[in-house]
């Protein structure tokens, strides 16, 4: 009888123990009003064939403005700095590295033949020299900018980014110092129908 008792206490121990750890291992909600999937993403908008150009835009989907740089193009770009449309057009600073495009995965079969093949021999990531003429664009929640660059800028071994500050952030966002927040688009990641007009 003792020894029955001592086995259902263990197993009592041992539910309140799984029980615990579901309670510890359970997600945690956001607080309300606040959406579960925060992100700030780039998207392919469109290509101008004629012009070479790829549009991109820069989406807010946070529960809180960010801040992005914009080059100083004309005085209407300090103007609208705060107050522009949804799907503005703007001169987005971005910067480029360079991203391996390769194939995670790769077999080799009895013949030699590489399955997926090799990427062909990349063209090396522009340089280009930028004036600091600059100004913060806010993009409310749910809102988004529309930019231009050149077809070159995205070729498949590329990932282009952009620096952004959230509302709360004192600093501005072309400095690095404290938490510097990049979003990013890979050329890999454009329409294959795009990328065979970029080398």
């Amino acid at each position: 009888m003792r020894k029955g008792i001592v086995m259902l206490a263990a197993a009592g121990a041992v539910i309140c123990m799984e029980a615990g750890c579901a309670r510890r291992n359970a997600p945690v909600s956001a607080p309300s009003g606040i959406p579960s999937n925060q992100r700030v993403t780039i998207d392919f908008e469109r290509f101008d064939e004629q012009k070479g150009t790829v549009w991109l835009r820069l989406c807010n989907w946070t529960a809180w403005d960010i801040r992005i740089p914009v080059e100083i193009s004309s005085p209407d770009t300090i103007r609208l700095a705060r107050f522009h449309k949804d799907g503005a057009e703007a001169i987005v600073r971005y910067y480029l590295e360079e991203f391996d495009a390769g194939p995670r995965m790769q077999t080799t079969t009895k013949s030699g033949k590489k399955v997926p093949p090799d990427e062909p021999e990349p063209p090396p990531v522009p340089h280009f020299n930028r004036f600091d003429f600059l100004a913060e664009w806010w993009v409310p929640k749910n809102q988004s900018v529309i930019f231009q660059v050149p077809k070159e800028h995205l070729a498949r071994n590329i990932a282009l980014y952009v620096y952004l500050r959230y509302e709360w952030e004192r600093l501005g966002t072309e400095t690095l110092d404290g938490p510097v927040h990049l979003v990013y688009f890979r050329g890999i990641d454009l329409p294959s129908g795009v990328q065979a007009h970029i080398r």
